[in-house]
């Protein structure tokens, strides 16, 4: 990813109730980690489904958002691409 391109990657995950704290403190460390590799990580509930969520890690390079994600690059990753 030479050409100055983003990447983003995103992953859905379906949480059980009893896992929920884990899941969240998990959420909150990552979110640490991102800001210490410079990337950016959202995670958002579906609103009608408790306990169904989406990640997406943005950064510059794909090492960056493998580092949120434990040293395992998610699949698929998207390159941003530039109009006109």
């Amino acid at each position: 990813m030479s050409s100055g391109a983003r990447v983003l990657a995103y992953v859905e995950r379906h949480v059980l109730p009893d896992a929920r704290a884990d899941y969240l403190a998990d959420v909150h460390a990552r979110r640490l980690i991102a800001t210490k590799v410079d990337a950016h990580f959202w995670v958002f509930e579906q609103v009608d489904e408790p306990g169904r969520f989406v990640e997406f890690t943005e950064a510059a390079a794909a090492m960056n958002v493998a580092a949120v994600h434990g040293g395992v690059l998610p699949a698929p990753l998207w390159r941003e691409v530039q109009g006109g």
